[in-house]
């Protein structure tokens, strides 16, 4: 997918696009929420989080959890990580903990 003339590659490399996904980028788009184009810094090392998650069988919830994975950029163009659970969350629902939040 070419966005303003350029492969839209915001991980470095090209990303492979399903209808969907270019449907889902599209309406974030038309709701004024702009293209992911870096990266989030900060999550690479096991970070103690607060994450919001929504799990298929326990429904939704939110706690202090530790990153797994470093991000990765999913089709849907949005950014993700792996935390405990293990629970697949996006980065923008991913809140790094400062020194004293994390010693409680």
């Amino acid at each position: 997918m070419k966005i303003n003339g350029r492969w839209h590659c915001p991980d470095g490399k090209y990303t492979a696009l399903s209808a969907d996904a270019v449907a889902a980028l599209v309406l974030d788009w038309i709701g004024g929420k702009v293209p992911p184009d870096q990266r989030p810094e900060g999550l690479d090392k096991p970070t103690r989080v607060f994450a919001h998650w929504d799990d298929d069988g326990d429904g939704s919830g939110c706690g202090t959890v530790w990153t797994k994975t470093p991000p990765h950029l999913g089709a849907d163009g949005r950014w993700w990580i792996w935390v405990d659970g293990p629970r697949l969350v996006r980065c923008d629902d991913v809140r790094k903990l400062t020194r004293q939040e994390a010693r409680k």
